[in-house]
């Protein structure tokens, strides 16, 4: 059996952060249906532009970008041109890959982080609930995935 992922990416501040998930597709709804594969931040600041696609490349490592199921991107409100990169690989990858792509804006994400016990990643919490609707059936168009760049 192939294993299944999920890739999270968070680019609207300086800090960039990854997280992929192993999704378990033969739990009930009662049990956790994956679980942080792994993840990581990086303090880029201004090379965020620069570095993003190497860091995403490491931090796959040896995975298939065939075994990923979904993806997550912040959409903002966050860094104009942080959030625009972030939106813009994962919206390619989703299309590339035939895959889903979850846009969540940040208020979101660190309401879902900080109501967790103990606290997750911004990363780990993008992660959280797109992998709800992902699991609720709910596939996003591609209006859904927009940068947000003001309320």
């Amino acid at each position: 059996m192939t294993k299944s992922f999920a890739l999270a990416l968070h680019t609207t501040t300086t800090r960039l952060e990854i997280a992929i998930a192993e999704i378990n597709p033969n739990s009930d709804r009662n049990s956790q249906t994956y679980i942080i594969h792994k993840q990581q931040s990086w303090e880029l600041g201004r090379e965020l532009s620069v570095q993003l696609h190497d860091c995403l490349n490491m931090f796959v490592g040896d995975l298939a970008w065939t075994d990923f199921a979904f993806l997550a991107i912040a959409t903002g409100l966050g860094s104009f041109t942080g959030t625009r990169i972030g939106v813009v690989v994962a919206r390619t990858l989703g299309e590339q890959l035939d895959i889903p792509v979850y846009g969540v804006d940040c208020d979101t994400i660190v309401k879902k982080s900080q109501q967790s016990e103990p606290s997750l990643s911004l990363s780990a919490s993008l992660l959280a609930i797109a992998h709800d609707r992902w699991q609720a059936g709910i596939y996003p168009s591609w209006q859904d995935v927009l940068p947000i760049y003001e309320q």
